[in-house]
């Protein structure tokens, strides 16, 4: 079979058996990548909200943060795995604040704990350790 039928398979799979917020895109180029989605929010909250309702759907979850360039946004993101074990990485963007981000330099990225993604999913404008 076609190893894009199975990462194809895979998401589906995965999309169906879990309620999970909506999605702008998903990506799926080759087999060393992982599958990428793009989450259909934009402010901090949701984002978090979102990125959280996938972890608790994902074997060993990491979360990251990255300022991208030129420095107007930040993309929120967590990396697992699906059941099946098919890598999965979902990210949503939100624009930049100096008072949520204030050490984050541009093109960085930094680990995050989802515990930080707990709190500004409960808050909006929670600064960012």
């Amino acid at each position: 079979m076609n190893p894009v039928m199975i990462f194809l398979d895979a998401i589906r799979d995965h999309l169906d058996l879990h309620v999970l917020p909506p999605v702008s895109s998903i990506d799926i180029t080759k087999w060393t990548n992982p599958i990428t989605v793009q989450l259909d929010a934009d402010d901090l909250a949701g984002v978090s909200r979102a990125l959280l309702a996938w972890a608790n759907t994902l074997d060993t979850v990491t979360a990251h943060i990255q300022r991208m360039k030129p420095g107007d946004s930040v993309h929120l993101s967590i990396y697992g795995r699906t059941p099946c074990g098919v890598l999965v990485k979902v990210y949503g963007g939100v624009p930049f604040a100096e008072d949520t981000f204030p050490d984050l330099p541009v093109g960085i990225k930094q680990d995050v704990p989802l515990f930080i993604m707990r709190r500004w999913a409960d808050s909006a404008g929670e600064v960012a350790a």
